[in-house]
Order: C-alpha cells, then sequence, then structure tokens
C-alpha cells in the first residue's frame, strides 16, 4: 500500500493495487462520513443496516440525522467487502 498526500481533499489518501487496478481511497472518509473515531472499529452490523437505506433517504446514527448518498453507498459496500476478506 502506498500513502500519499491529496492537496485537494486536505489528507492522506491510500492507493491499493488489486490485481491490474489502482484503487484510490480517502483514508478515514467512511468514519469520518459516519462520525465514528478512526481509531473504533465501524460494526459489520451497522454496515449491513446502512446498506439497506436507499439513495436519498435520511438514516439516525449516534443521534445525527444522515442522507444516504451514492458515494456514503459505495464507501460502506467497499467497507463490507475488505472487511469479508481472511487475514
Amino acid at each position: 500500500m502506498v500513502k500519499q498526500y491529496n492537496s485537494k481533499m486536505k489528507g492522506l489518501t491510500s492507493t491499493v493495487k488489486i490485481g491490474k487496478e489502482k484503487i484510490v481511497m480517502d483514508k478515514g472518509r467512511l468514519s469520518k462520513d459516519l462520525g465514528i473515531p478512526e481509531e473504533k472499529n465501524i460494526p459489520m452490523s451497522l454496515i449491513n443496516r446502512l446498506i439497506k437505506v436507499e439513495n436519498g433517504e435520511m438514516f439516525v446514527h449516534n443521534g445525527r440525522e444522515r442522507k444516504m448518498t451514492p458515494a456514503l453507498k459505495k464507501r460502506l459496500v467497499l467497507a463490507r467487502t475488505l472487511k469479508g476478506f481472511k487475514k
């Protein structure tokens, strides 16, 4: 994994190479979107519950109302996929 500085987002990004494809991800973006500290793991039950929410719908997490966006949905699906891999 290669870490690089992304001046547009003002934060770290990670580049992961899977096969011939390179995927660039914002480090901690899903945690930031959900209001969960990066040090804590996001529970699989929360990920599965939020994936069921349709795009544009509002949901409540940690007492705050948030809107499901296509980007957030993609991050949740990727998180579920990556958590499913065995170490």
